[in-house]
């Protein structure tokens, strides 16, 4: 793995799982994925508080044809978004993107988040006109997701801590 090459890929939906997110990487998962090109796995992972607000939105076959996570593309010192951070290449950050969605309406806009130990951080998320944004509550299923990426990136929160933390970002 290039080290200069390095990006953290900060996530806030159903990646906060890993299993889910290794889909992304290896190969297979839920959308039977083509994984990337490079199969290394992230070299490491943390926790990340994003600074943009978690919202659902769209329609997704995948999940029952309800919403999924996006960020706001304003950042906004008051939100507290919960996040994990993988330490990747560019290159699998730019597949991962690809394998999501790369569209304006999915997750074709890349968000550049500062910098966290020498390396850049980068999300992405659907590229809203005019701040008009389409909610869609999501499914259970997908919460559940999220729920058990929580749980396993954030140990040291109580269940009743993320199950509270959830409800703030439905927004439907």
């Amino acid at each position: 793995m290039d080290k200069k090459n390095l990006v953290w890929y900060a996530c806030y939906g159903s990646n906060l799982l890993r299993d889910r997110f290794m889909g992304y990487i290896k190969g297979g998962g839920m959308k039977n994925n083509l994984g990337c090109s490079d199969k290394n796995s992230p070299l490491m992972d943390k926790p990340i508080v994003i600074k943009h607000e978690l919202y659902f939105s769209n329609t997704s076959k995948n999940w029952e044809g309800k919403g999924v996570a996006f960020l706001k593309l304003e950042k906004d010192d008051a939100v507290i978004t919960l996040g994990r951070a993988y330490l990747i290449t560019e290159e699998q950050f730019k597949e991962v993107q690809k394998q999501e969605g790369l569209s304006l309406s999915w997750y074709g806009h890349t968000l550049e988040l500062g910098e966290m130990e020498g390396y850049p951080i980068k999300s992405f998320t659907s590229k809203v006109e005019n701040k008009v944004y389409n909610y869609n509550k999501p499914s259970k299923g997908y919460i559940e997701v999220i729920k058990r990426g929580l749980v396993e990136t954030y140990p040291e929160k109580s269940s009743e801590e993320i199950e509270i933390y959830i409800n703030s970002k439905i927004n439907v």
